[in-house]
């Protein structure tokens, strides 16, 4: 396994990390400081990391070091993580990007947050997103916004955006995101790192501050996930996370299927079919992509999911009809104007109306089409796919749009939000594309992007 040098321990991924503190080439608290080294350098340029950690991460890492004997077989073991500030963490704010909730404290970990930390990984800060997580662009209305760290004039995407620069800028080798609309694999994508979105009920979503409990579209399209600048630290993350939890009722306990089947699936070579506008470069990266999997031994063949262009709208209609109608008349005045405005443009856009009969229509619709996309992908097992329609737009690219440019944001996101609609697991690849696969067969994915990373080479910290 070929390293960094030791002065860049902030660049390496937490399988190169985990190696050193097994084999006692570096202590678990020379790589917490390089990272907060790396923080401290770089935080300012980007603003990923909203609230640090610094004592006590270090306090750990040496309290690790005095018994790490006993921590032999922990998969994670000295490795730091960012955590996305809707997750909750002890004694830490969880803000939700809102100014009205700046100082409220988290007084007990999320699952999610334990079970990384129970495998041995080291929490160092909480990172941004904009308000409430809604909008494919990380600006807060508390912190302001995340600028990308491969271009500094460009957005991360949203929700995990913080996360996302944090991992890619070598603040943390692993963040920990949700996506709901892309939240994940859209800033991975534009930030030029992995992200993982598994099959919703995989990693339980259990917090400890209230709302305690969602609305059905948050539990048939919603996700927690890591971002990492690796694949196989997104398999070990997921490892590390999924399990049910009684407190999470849709949550299931089922074993990871083993990776590096003996066959290839077939790959579905899918662009246009949702209606999506997607740039030449974006479809050169995804012609890229498939020629590697094909090189690999895949078979790849052009088609798209059944009802392809409806699956999107079907995941506006729901999602913004519940929005309009259920959160933002408890919410909406505590938000930025700029989030409020892009939330009230895109739900005028698909709102169902206040009849529960049409909601329950699309929801019957969204059913029907997962079942058929069920069926198709079990001769199309994966499917490759952008994640966006563009490469990362400028910083201010969502602010204050009209109907007509709120329209046509959303026809360059429709590669991104059928996945949501339709319940299904993908991995984000640093090139702006995505790995689609069969609900609760996540190591397909993962082979495949693992085949695609040896295709692009290893990713690099950015170095804004």
């Amino acid at each position: 396994m070929n390293f960094e040098p030791r002065s860049e321990l902030w660049a390496m991924t937490a399988s190169q990390l985990r190696h050193l503190v097994r084999t006692k080439a570096a202590s678990r608290r020379e790589i917490v400081q390089a990272h907060l080294d790396r923080a401290a350098a770089r935080n300012a340029a980007v603003n990923a990391i909203v609230e640090q950690r610094a004592e006590k991460a270090l306090a750990e890492a040496d309290a690790a070091d005095r018994d790490s004997g006993d921590r032999s077989g922990l998969p994670l073991d000295g490795i730091p993580v960012s955590i996305k500030d809707t997750f909750d963490v002890t004694g830490m704010r969880h803000t939700e990007g809102i100014r009205s909730m700046a100082e409220r404290v988290s007084p007990a970990d999320a699952v999610a947050v334990a079970r990384l930390r129970a495998a041995g990984a080291i929490v160092i800060g909480k990172c941004n997103q904009p308000d409430f997580q809604m909008r494919w662009n990380t600006v807060s209305d508390l912190y302001g916004p995340t600028r990308n760290p491969r271009d500094l004039s460009r957005s991360v995407g949203g929700s995990s955006g913080g996360d996302a620069a944090a991992v890619a800028t070598g603040m943390a080798p692993l963040g920990l995101g949700a996506d709901y609309g892309g939240s994940i694999r859209l800033p991975a994508a534009w930030c030029g790192i992995y992200g993982l979105r598994p099959t919703p009920g995989t990693i339980p979503s259990v917090a400890a501050l209230p709302p305690l409990d969602a609305p059905p579209t948050i539990d048939v399209m919603a996700s927690i996930g890591p971002l990492a600048r690796s694949v196989e630290d997104l398999w070990t993350a997921l490892q590390v996370m999924a399990g049910s939890d009684p407190r999470d009722p849709t949550c299931c306990d089922r074993p990871l299927t083993e990776r590096r089947a003996s066959r290839r699936p077939r790959v579905a070579r899918m662009c246009r079919e949702t209606g999506a506008h997607v740039d030449p470069e974006v479809e050169a990266q995804l012609d890229g992509t498939v020629r590697i999997l094909a090189d690999a031994g895949y078979e790849v063949v052009e088609a798209g999911i059944p009802e392809a262009e409806r699956a999107p709208e079907v995941w506006a209609e729901l999602v913004h009809t519940e929005l309009l109608r259920s959160a933002l008349p408890v919410w909406g005045e505590l938000m930025g104007e700029s989030g409020r405005h892009h939330i009230e443009q895109m739900a005028a856009l698909f709102d169902l109306g206040a009849d529960v009969g049409g909601f329950v229509a699309a929801f019957i619709e969204r059913r029907a089409i997962a079942r058929l996309t069920g069926e198709w992908m079990e001769e199309h097992p994966l499917v490759v796919a952008p994640v966006a329609g563009m490469t990362a737009p400028p910083l201010d690219y969502d602010y204050l749009l009209d109907r007509d440019s709120t329209l046509q944001l959303f026809d360059r996101m429709r590669s991104v939000v059928w996945v949501n609609a339709l319940g299904l697991p993908s991995v984000a690849l640093p090139n702006g594309i995505q790995i689609v696969g069969r609900r609760f067969r996540e190591a397909e994915i993962i082979d495949a992007a693992a085949c695609v990373e040896l295709g692009l080479g290893p990713v690099r910290p950015a170095m804004p």
